[in-house]
Formats: structure tokens, C-alpha cells, sequence
């Protein structure tokens, strides 16, 4: 059965249900200084939850009745990057229609991995047409971790910080039956589809949920009336996931998860297309908690996932001169164990170990006379291209006493991962060392801390495959991170500074149609400012800028000692402020960045490389509407000026049939909305 299909019969489903309270056995960490974006935002810990751990996290909640709050906006962009704009020190890079690259301090790929419930699901195309973001469907998610620098092991070596994807294991009380569903239209032909069942009771549970996206070819902003340029951007994917949970006792939980995914998308920045974007993954997760005094929980976890990726210069572009096809296939296999440990009252510890499983293959048409005879080298076996091995142990813990101010985080990890590439018979390994240290204060609505962490990294799939690629060293990063927040009834203030020496830094040269990896030192500060005003329960107010600087400190393959380090975002700031009364709702943001004069022409990293200066810019949305615990129907505007803009991070755009080339990817202008929301 087609998964659009099986979308129409979930949206349509009539249900009768009854009230239901779910929980999780899961734990779900938060920061102790999480600022909220908006009222609805929060998402109240379950009873069941484990102590958080992380002070530099923001978690955010995927779930669609809190679609209004401003951290939750990735439920009405159907793009990741450009929903996690709303948090500081996030930026993008557009290619196109699907796989915006998401960064972080101006760190993107393996220096800011986004995982599914801790495990790796990796992109197939050398040239990153496809990355994690393609593949994932945010409201099949129940929550985002987002870890800010290296001040967490437990989720890998974080050279910048990371994002991951939960599932939390549901608990049911009693028999129960529920769904929900949305459905958006938009500018551009666009159409977004979602809808989702569940049903159980106190033993287990079994939910169904079903996904549908897709647009045409996207306008950009321009100053005249008429409008923008057409950008090669159209694209469509669905998804499908069965979850099955066991929950024999209130301690016990086991789930096994199932996702599903196809699609295609078109590239404005390259000379091929994304014709099927492929997804197969199987997840098992056992959570058993104790009530033991020391022993608190063993969390248990392995999944298997396969992007079949393949792409071409024919199948949505008319094909100049000669037919091409690239077909490569990733297969990602993870497996972890953790312990929780209490052995006083003041301290928790985390045990545990890892392992992950990555291999790479290929096949390839190269040039042929017609579409037919491009397609016939589907038949043919995968080539192996690289394969990976890591594995890992790491340890992670919190002192606090409970009449106590203060508190202490730490922890450590060792990971040895290993490459192989078959065309040259290379092979490469890396023992990696990782841990951090972090001292927090709170008094009087004041909360401070400091943070020192040390993270490693080995090349990835993408440097690896570069000229030089096999021979580089390790990345290290020793960070300084420090944060300020205070908090009252009606305002929240915070700032965050970093500092971040990164040795054998690895980055690319691009010249002469070739791409070269080498290693340099560089550094990294910046800071983060956010701040949040709420005036008689009706009004808010909030606003954050965020700065990153780079410098690369060593002579390497032309880099210059003092230069500016490549691929590094302006000044960026955002501005929101709206009104709710009674389940209404209007909202306007505001985003902006400064001009960029700081850039190292033709050097970069996997993700992009710099073409020069870039001009500032600023855009303005706003939308509205009402909502209620189980309905909520919005309406929007984005870019409302219909600026013409990109970002400093951006690609290069191609020749795509009549659409001439251009300097740089330029964003969506204005464009409308409607979403409507039910939950039954």
C-alpha cells in the first residue's frame, strides 16, 4: 500500500477514545537553565524520568499541540536547519529543496552529529546531497536533545555539541485509544501531511504513524512586484513508522521500532538530481529500572538503518549531453548499554559502551548516450567504496548535594574508530579521548557556570574520500564554555561565552576540480545572548544574538597563519514578539544577519566553501490563529518583505535547464500558510 495512501486512511480515521495519561520510563534530560521561547514551549518532565544531567542542553518538544512555541517551529517548516534558526548560535546551508545543512557555531557534519535515540543514521552521497536532516521526520520524534560544546560523552565525542532525536518508551494507565493528525498548505504547491494512531493499555502499546511532504519549485524574494527567480528546489517524501511497546511492568519497558522512507528532491547548487532517497531502519530499545538504592536503570539499545541513495542528470532536469547515474548505499548498524548508578545521594553515575557498524558502497553509470542505458547499471552489484568501525566506553556523572548551591559534572570517553578504503586497500585508525569538567552555581534566581572539555573526532566518510583524505590526523578541540542566566516570573536573561582551540583542524581545499583535506590549528570564540520579557500574561517579548569568530593560526595547503577561518557565520540576531489570550494567538520574528567581510576564498569543509563577501539582510514573519489542547488552526506569512537574500553560509547555484547560474542559493521569498491541527 503506498504510504500516501495509508496517510489518507490514519488522517481520516474516526475514533472514539478515551482519556488517557501517558509517561515514559525513559530519561529525559533538560538544562537546569533551559530557556523557554514561548508559554507553550515547556514540556513538564515525566514522574518517572531520571535526574537531568545536562546544563548546556536545550530540549525542545516535537510534538504538534505545541506547534507555537518558537523552539518548536519545526513543525511548521518542513526543513530542520532552517527550524533550529530559532535557536542561537544555529545556522543553515541550502542546496536546494530537501537536506539543508544544519551548524552550530559554525560547525556542522561529524562536529555536530544528529542521532536517532543515540545512534548514527548517515547520508549516502559523497557530495552530501543527503544528510541525516534528509531522512528524519521531526514529529515522529518526541523530543530533541540539543547539546551545546563538548559538556557530554554519553552521546559521543562532540567536537561542537550535537542534536539528537528521542522516542520516549510510552506508559499507559489504562486501555486507551488516541490520535492526532495535521495537515498544511502553503505557497509553492506545498503540502504537508501527518497523522498518528495509538493504541494500548497497561501491558503495551502499538502506534502507527504516517508522513507525507512535498513543493514545487520555490520563488525567491525580489523587489518588484512579480516576484522572484524560480529556484530548482521541488520535492516529495513520505514516511511510515510502526512503534510496539511492551511494558510488562511499571519498571519494564520494551520497544521496537520500524521507519520507512522515500522520496526525491531537487538541487539548484549541483549538476544531478535526488531522485530516490531510500530509508529502512529497525530500532529495539529495553529499559529496566530497579529499586535498588545504588542501581537505578540499564538502558539497552541497538538499530540497523539503510539509505539507498540515487541520483541523476535526467529524471527532474533535462539532461545536457550525456546521461549519468550515482547510486551509493550506507548501511549503519548501532548497538548501546548504559547504567544508571546512585551510589550516594549526592552523586549519579552513567556506565556504558558502544559500538557502530558503517559501510559504504557504490555503483555507477558514468556517461552514457540515453536515459535507458544509464539506468540498466541498476542491475548491476555495489562496488564496496569505505567501511568504518567504532566503538566506544564512556563514563559520565553529577555531584550535587541537595542544601547545596553548587554542583559538579563530569565525565570521560575513549573511542577507537577505524577506516577502510576499498579502492586503495588503505586502512586508517584513531584512538580517541574524550571528557569534560563543569562546575554550576545557583543562587537568587542567578545560575552561573564554567566548563572546561576535551573532544576528538576521526575523519569522516566525506574528508576521508578527499585527495589526502586517508592520511589526515585526528581533530581535537579543547573548549572553554561559561554561562550566566537569571530568571524570575516574567524574565529570563542568559549569556553564553566559548572559547575553543581546535588542533589538526581538519579542512578543504577546493581548486581546479579538485578537493584536497588537510590539517591546520584554528580558533573558535563567540558568545550567545537571549533574553525573554513576559508583561500581564498577554504580552511577550524576546530577542537573542549569537557571534562566532574563527581564525586559522597555521600556514597549510595556502591557508595562510591570521587568515579567517573558513565557513563561519556573521553576526545573527532574532527578534519575536507576540500576544495569547484565551487560546489566541499572534506572533511576528524577526531574523537578521550582519554582512560577512571575514572569509578565505575556496577553502571551507564537506559541507560548503567560501565565494567571498556577503551582504547582511533581515526578514520579518508572522502568523496566527487559535489553539486549544486538542485543535489549533494556523495562518502565516513568511518573508514578508519578500527580501531577496542568502545566507553567508551558502552554495553555489548551477545551471538547471532556462534558470541561470548564480552566486549563491537564495531563500524562499514570501510565501503563505495554513496548518490545521486535531487530536482525538
Amino acid at each position: 500500500m503506498r504510504l500516501q495512501t495509508l496517510l489518507t486512511m490514519l488522517a481520516l480515521l474516526p475514533l472514539a477514545t478515551n482519556a488517557s495519561q501517558t509517561s515514559n520510563v525513559s530519561s529525559v534530560e533538560s538544562s537546569a537553565q533551559e530557556l523557554e521561547s514561548s508559554p507553550e514551549s515547556k514540556l513538564e518532565s515525566s514522574p518517572k524520568s531520571l535526574p537531568p544531567v545536562y546544563t548546556t542542553a536545550t530540549r525542545t518538544p516535537v510534538q504538534s499541540e505545541q506547534i507555537l512555541a518558537a523552539k518548536d517551529a519545526l513543525l511548521h517548516s518542513g526543513d530542520i536547519a532552517k527550524s533550529l534558526l530559532y535557536v542561537p548560535g544555529f545556522s543553515m546551508v541550502r542546496k536546494g529543496g530537501l537536506g539543508a545543512e544544519v551548524l552550530f557555531r559554525s560547525q556542522g557534519a561529524s562536529r555536530v552529529p544528529i542521532l536517532l535515540d543515540g545512534g548514527n543514521l548517515q547520508g549516502a552521497c559523497g557530495g552530501r546531497m543527503d544528510t541525516s536532516a534528509t531522512y528524519i521526520f521531526p514529529e515522529n520524534y518526541d523530543h530533541i536533545l540539543l547539546i551545546k560544546g563538548p559538556q557530554d560523552v554519553r552521546w559521543g565525542s562532540l567536537i561542537g555539541g550535537g542534536a539528537v532525536f528521542m522516542r520516549d518508551i510510552t506508559m499507559l494507565d489504562h486501555n486507551t485509544l488516541q490520535a492526532d493528525t495535521s495537515m498544511l498548505a502553503g505557497s509553492f504547491d506545498r503540502l504537508d501531511l501527518h497523522a498518528s494512531v495509538l493504541a494500548g493499555g497497561k501491558y503495551g502499546s502499538l502506534r502507527a504513524i504516517a508522513s507525507h511532504y512535498e513543493s514545487g519549485d520555490y520563488r525567491t524574494g525580489s523587489a518588484s512586484f512579480s516576484g522572484g527567480s524560480a529556484t530548482h528546489s521541488a520535492y516529495k517524501r513520505e514516511s511510515a513508522s510502526l512503534i510496539a511497546t511492551l511494558t510488562p511492568t511499571k519498571y519494564t519497558g520494551i520497544e521496537l521500532d520500524m521507519d520507512i522512507g522515500r522520496g526525491f528532491s531537487s538541487y539548484q547548487d549541483r549538476q544531478m538530481d535526488a531522485r530516490t532517497f531510500d530509508r529502512l531502519s529497525f530500532s529495539l530499545k529495553a529499559q529496566q529500572q530497579f529499586q535498588s538504592e545504588i542501581v537505578r536503570q540499564l538502558d539497552l539499545r541497538a538499530s540497523w538503518h539503510e539509505v539507498d541513495h540515487i541520483m541523476d542528470n535526467f529524471s527532474h532536469r533535462q539532461a545536457s549531453g550525456d546521461y549519468q547515474l550515482n547510486n551509493p548505499k550506507r548501511t549503519n548498524a548501532n548497538a548501546r548499554a548504559e547504567l544508571t548508578l546512585y551510589p550516594s545521594q549526592a552523586l549519579t553515575l552513567y556506565l556504558g559502551a558502544s559500538y557502530a557498524y558503517d559501510d559504504h558502497q557504490m555503483r555507477t553509470s558514468g556517461k552514457q548516450p540515453s536515459a535507458n542505458a544509464a539506468n540498466a547499471f541498476l542491475s548491476q552489484a555495489y562496488k564496496p567504496n569505505f567501511h568504518f568501525n567504532y566503538a566506544s566506553i564512556f563514563m559520565q556523572g553529577s555531584y550535587a548535594q541537595l542544601d547545596s548551591a553548587s554542583s559538579v559534572y563530569f565525565g570521560a570517553r575513549y573511542d577507537y574508530a577505524s577506516a577502510h578504503k576499498a579502492s586503495s586497500a588503505e586502512s586508517s585508525s584513531n584512538h580517541l579521548g574524550s571528557g569534560f569538567a563543569r562546575y554550576q552555581y545557583e543562587r537568587g534566581g542567578f545560575s552561573y557556570f564554567i566548563g572546561l572539555g576535551l573532544a576528538q573526532r576521526s575523519p569522516d566518510f566525506w574528508e576521508r574520500s578527499k585527495v589526502g583524505g586517508m592520511g589526515l590526523e585526528k581533530e581535537s578541540n579543547l573548549q572553554l564554555d561559561a554561562a550566566t542566566a537569571y530568571k524570575r516570573e516574567n524574565l529570563s536573561l542568559q549569556a553564553s561565552l566559548y572559547g575553543a582551540y581546535m588542533w589538526d583542524y581538519i579542512a578543504l581545499h577546493y581548486a581546479n576540480n579538485t578537493t584536497s583535506a588537510f590539517n591546520t590549528n584554528a580558533l573558535l570564540a563567540g558568545a550567545e545572548l537571549e533574553a525573554k520579557y513576559g508583561a500581564f500574561g498577554l504580552v511577550y517579548i524576546s530577542g537573542s544574538l549569537a557571534y562566532t569568530y574563527g581564525q586559522n593560526l597555521t600556514t597549510r595547503s595556502g591557508l595562510l597563519a591570521g587568515s579567517p577561518l573558513p565557513q563561519v557565520a556573521p553576526l545573527q540576531a532574532q527578534v519575536s514578539l507576540w500576544l495569547e489570550h484565551r487560546g489566541f494567538l499572534v506572533r511576528a520574528d524577526m531574523f537578521a544577519n550582519a554582512a560577512q567581510s571575514r572569509y578565505a576564498k575556496d577553502y571551507g569543509n564537506v559541507i560548503g566553501k567560501d565565494f567571498g563577501a556577503s551582504l547582511g539582510f533581515a526578514t520579518l514573519s508572522i502568523y496566527g490563529g487559535y489553539k486549544r489542547k486538542n485543535f489549533s488552526l494556523l495562518c502565516g506569512v513568511e518573508n514578508l518583505t519578500n527580501a531577496l537574500y542568502s545566507y553567508h553560509l551558502s552554495k553555489a547555484g548551477v545551471m538547471v535547464g532556462e534558470l541561470a547560474p548564480t552566486s549563491r542559493i537564495y531563500e524562499p521569498g514570501r510565501s503563505y500558510y495554513l496548518k490545521l491541527t486535531l487530536g482525538f
